[in-house]
């Protein structure tokens, strides 16, 4: 009976949700409310979910990954860079100084990301306050564009539900990633859709809003390109419109940055065909790769939904004799479309429970819902209820899925995760201020126990430079071989750096006879442990620390 409870049965408080969520609709079907009092019932919606999700990253600290890159656009703490410098730090600290000579083109990434470095410069505060700003803006754009069409109770239930799943930790509650800028693109796409009005005339505010939003996307992470679909299909739309220009030039300009990156991404990948993570850019191994994963569940309930979308569709054509797909029939298959387009992307090792699964999961609960929507609308309409008693019964039903469709256990653990983000940036950040307090001349040296101890060393030295540490530094690799071809590749990249050193992170070339006789410090990286530390006989004390980040 436990299984069969835990399995099948909802719980006490998804029973007080549904409930919560049907009086909210009934109440909303009782009293007709304004647009105005709809839109401050979303900014309030939009500030007290992101406060309670996401508010205990208002305590954070500095994290050892990602975060680096802010302290490496510094510079230094006692000469901090100024906006003089900006596009100096842009085009030499950055891929956007490599058109056609890098793996990623993250051009508006880079601009953001300096940009904001030169705003908020070493205060954590400010970092994570706009991140927050981000989330509400996020949550309202969705609220703004949902109420327009739909009841404000279902619009709460697909934000509600869009959040329950844990990648938005891997967004929100960090610093540094570039999905986090996506967010705020398609936050401005969003307001400007939301305002837009099909063959109406449309303010010139509006456009800019999708153009900037598209360009902020797709200019941050390369999965968003096909966000320039928008831009074109409003000038398919607009193509017969008079006096547009304005609009149309606006609305050209995300293409034509679109295709900025597009050409740089060609340029290099024409040359070496293998992507930043070792894996086969060729169509042909892509493709391969998309086949393989069609019997994917994600893959399997969308096109079943969408099945049985396309015969109600085709039965409701035939009994109208009416052939033709309205623009709202099309909205599931983009977003179907978009979820296919990640399984490519990410070369079939998706969906990975992090930042990468947007938004690639987001277009799949898109399209389940709509698929739903659609599939009950079709089958009242050829029910022939009245609209009133159609739109009402529909809205009821769509409660009822998202209900059942939104487990409140991972909104929850959304805030937790704020918590525990909080707890390891205050703890990372506390060792980070001993370590620099600690004035004894010692020497520093790094120990890489896994290919992918990479990242933090240099993110180390990085968090070193910017204080200006003046200690002596150096590498030790681990002699076993990793278990494939990328991770041997690091392996030996940082062998080359232990031996010849590395002026850019202060490393000198490993020399066990300067060590003869002197203190040192010997820093591991999780997931290694104490007994995984190396001797290092030449040195006369060796303190070994770990440095929490994990």
């Amino acid at each position: 009976m436990n299984l069969l409870t835990k399995e099948f049965l909802w719980s006490p408080y998804q029973f007080a949700f549904l409930g919560f969520f049907l009086l909210l609709y009934l109440a909303e079907s009782q009293f007709r409310w304004s647009r105005k009092t709809v839109l401050v019932a979303c900014i309030f919606v939009a500030l007290s979910l992101s406060v309670y999700l996401f508010g205990p990253n208002l305590k954070a600290k500095w994290w050892l990954i990602d975060d680096h890159e802010i302290f490496y656009f510094l510079k230094s703490k006692n000469s901090q860079q100024n906006w003089i410098q900006f596009f100096e730090i842009l085009l030499n600290q950055t891929e956007v100084g490599s058109f056609g000579n890098s793996q990623r083109y993250r051009s508006s990434y880079y601009f953001l990301r300096v940009f904001e470095t030169l705003l908020w410069k070493d205060n954590p505060l400010l970092w994570y306050s706009f991140r927050l700003v981000i989330t509400a803006l996020f949550s309202f754009s969705i609220l703004k564009l949902l109420t327009k069409y739909f009841s404000f109770s279902l619009s709460i239930l697909f934000l509600l539900s869009a959040y329950s799943l844990r990648y938005w930790s891997d967004i929100f509650s960090r610093m540094a990633t570039s999905e986090t800028y996506a967010v705020f693109g398609i936050s401005l796409i969003l307001i400007g859709i939301s305002n837009y009005r099909n063959q109406s005339p449309n303010s010139i505010w509006t456009y800019i809003s999708i153009a900037v939003g598209v360009m902020i996307a797709e200019g941050s992470k390369e999965n968003f390109l096909f966000l320039i679909s928008i831009p074109l299909v409003i000038l398919f739309l607009e193509r017969k419109a008079l006096n547009t220009w304005s609009s149309k030039i606006v609305l050209t300009v995300p293409i034509v940055y679109a295709g900025s990156i597009l050409l740089s991404l060609y340029l290099f990948f024409r040359k070496i065909q293998v992507d930043i993570y070792g894996n086969s850019t060729k169509a042909s191994d892509r493709l391969s790769v998309f086949f393989t994963f069609l019997n994917n569940e994600l893959v399997i309930g969308c096109t079943i939904l969408l099945g049985i979308l396309i015969l109600l569709i085709a039965f409701h054509s035939i009994k109208s004799k009416k052939y033709s797909l309205s623009f709202p029939e099309l909205i599931p298959f983009f977003f179907f479309g978009l979820l296919l387009l990640n399984f490519v992307f990410y070369n079939g090792i998706w969906p990975t429970n992090s930042r990468y699964d947007f938004p690639g999961l987001l277009g799949y609960q898109c399209a389940i819902v709509f698929s739903v929507y659609l599939i009950v609308s079709k089958v009242l309409d050829l029910a022939k209820v009245p609209y009133p008693e159609k739109n009402f019964v529909t809205n009821l039903i769509l409660v009822f899925f998202l209900c059942s469709f939104t487990p409140l256990s991972g909104i929850t653990n959304l805030q937790r995760d704020s918590r525990f983000n909080m707890k390891r940036t205050q703890e990372f950040t506390s060792f980070l201020n001993d370590f620099l307090a600690d004035k004894a001349d010692r020497f520093i040296i790094f120990y890489i126990n896994q290919a992918f101890d990479f990242e933090p060393v240099d993110s180390f030295s990085r968090f070193l430079n910017y204080h200006d540490d003046s200690r002596k530094r150096m590498l030790i690799v681990t002699e076993v071989d990793a278990e494939s071809d990328f991770k041997n590749g690091l392996l030996n990249y940082l062998r080359t750096i232990s031996k010849d050193g590395s002026l850019e992170r202060k490393i000198i070339p490993f020399d066990s006879k300067a060590l003869k006789g002197r203190s040192c410090i010997l820093l591991l990286f999780p997931p290694a442990s104490l007994k995984e530390a190396p001797n290092v006989p030449e040195c006369k004390t060796v303190d070994v620390k770990i440095v929490p980040f994990q």
